[in-house]
């Protein structure tokens, strides 16, 4: 974790660190986290995750088709 007085003072380092690494960086202030510096990419697939778990009619849909994977019913598409 970060302490925000240091993260203020690298903040481009810390930018280019997430991202080129696709890590994320967690910020404190006085000890206690308050914010996450991460990449755009990872943001974007962050909220797109979060769409698909929120979609009821998604979720639905992949459990169903993992029930059918592990009963065996598949469709060969040779």
């Amino acid at each position: 974790m970060t302490p925000l007085t240091e993260a203020r003072s690298r903040l481009s380092e810390i930018v280019d660190e997430v991202a080129s690494t696709g890590s994320a960086i967690e910020i404190s202030r006085h000890g206690r986290p308050v914010a996450v510096v991460m990449g755009y990419e990872e943001y974007e697939s962050l909220l797109e995750t979060l769409n698909i778990l929120a979609d009821e009619a998604t979720m639905s849909a992949i459990a169903e088709a993992e029930r059918d994977v592990a009963a065996g019913d598949l469709i060969d598409l040779d």
